[in-house]
């Protein structure tokens, strides 16, 4: 976490994002302690495809968290579907 935290300090982490050529959907809680927006708009601003989701009722760990875990499966399902297509 330390070296984490360092390289958003720097601005070295948004570097990196500037080098992915994936897709990248960032599934988030509404009551995360880490802000949507904090998330969501830097990495908007460098990853060139980039999606958000904000579930609600939900915090930092949505798949073991009883009222989003649901959501949450059916959203990354969704976003796997939409990206590589549906399975035989």
């Amino acid at each position: 976490m330390k070296e984490a935290q360092e390289l958003r300090r720097t601005g070295k982490l948004l570097d990196f994002g500037t080098h992915i050529q994936c897709p990248v959907v960032a599934i988030h809680g509404d009551h995360d302690t880490h802000p949507a927006e904090g998330v969501r708009d830097p990495l908007s601003s460098v990853v060139k495809s980039f999606r958000s989701t904000l579930l609600e009722n939900c915090g930092h760990k949505p798949w073991i968290e009883r009222q989003a875990k649901e959501e949450f499966y059916s959203t990354l399902k969704a976003e796997l579907k939409r990206q590589v297509g549906p399975s035989n």
